[in-house]
């Protein structure tokens, strides 16, 4: 039985959205039919009548499209946080699937809306073995808290086990989005993630990328780049970019810099 531990905080569909949305339908509705009825007081020969009359069908049919608008933008999966993990709640069939924070395996974070600037306010995650991505919107209740905590849960359960697995001689596999400017702020389906994935292998001793790119994990020097800036570059001693990726587009980037930020300052003895 998988131990969930204290509800920490819930999160639902943010109530600024609801409400606002809300508010402003049922105003236009009543503004709609209060036009309306003054139709039915005025002398109809009056030349007011049919602007009076588009009006009052336009508040309502805003209010009608506020309605619809307000339903679709509710989110499709609410999470509960809990000490030892997420659980998530699907609004279609209410099945509850709660995730542990070790099996957390793959994240993209990046940025919805024109006006975000470099706010990264979306996340993508989804557990071990598993192809069903979860997304966190800002259109979430307290999303920005949720994602920092999910971001360092995972740097904790996993970053001590992928140290380990590249001290053994393992590899740990990133993914990188070939696309991702437009694929992941219009990410709808599994099939369009699958599709533009770019694998990058990571050992102690080299990093691996498609298309034979190899970087010898001694040659890399520094590391810029992170949730603050577009790019992670990989350099050496002389400022050269040996390899490089946009952090949008990386997946679990947050571990990927912790991992190599490691191997420059303690480089890992492979026992083999």
């Amino acid at each position: 039985m998988i131990n969930e531990g204290r509800l920490l905080s819930q999160h639902g569909f943010a109530k600024a959205n609801s409400w606002i949305t809300l508010v402003l339908s049922i105003l236009l509705l009543v503004a709609g039919a209060v036009q309306l009825a003054l139709l039915l007081t005025v002398d109809h020969s009056t030349n007011s009548l049919y602007s009076v009359f588009f009006t009052a069908l336009l508040s309502i049919a805003l209010g009608v499209v506020l309605i619809f608008l307000r339903r679709l933008i509710r989110p499709q999966q609410i999470y509960q946080l809990h000490e030892n993990g997420i659980l998530v709640i699907s609004q279609e069939d209410k099945k509850n699937r709660f995730i542990p924070f070790e099996r957390i395996m793959d994240i993209y974070r990046f940025r919805t809306g024109k006006y975000t600037r470099r706010i990264l306010n979306t996340m993508l995650f989804r557990e071990e073995n598993s192809r069903i991505w979860h997304r966190i919107t800002p259109n979430i209740a307290n999303s920005e808290r949720l994602i920092e905590i999910i971001k360092t849960e995972q740097l904790i359960f996993r970053g001590p086990w992928a140290l380990n697995t590249l001290a053994q001689g393992g590899d740990i596999h990133f993914t990188s989005m070939t696309h991702s400017h437009c694929g992941l702020k219009q990410f709808f389906s599994n099939k369009l993630m699958m599709m533009n994935e770019k694998k990058i292998r990571l050992s102690a001793l080299a990093l691996n990328a498609d298309g034979g790119k190899t970087v010898p994990i001694e040659d890399i020097q520094f590391i810029s780049g992170g949730s603050n800036s577009p790019l992670v570059r990989l350099l050496d001693k002389h400022g050269r970019i040996l390899f490089s990726v946009p952090y949008t587009s990386l997946s679990s980037a947050d571990l990927f810099i912790a991992l190599i930020e490691h191997m420059i300052q303690n480089r890992i003895p492979v026992r083999h």
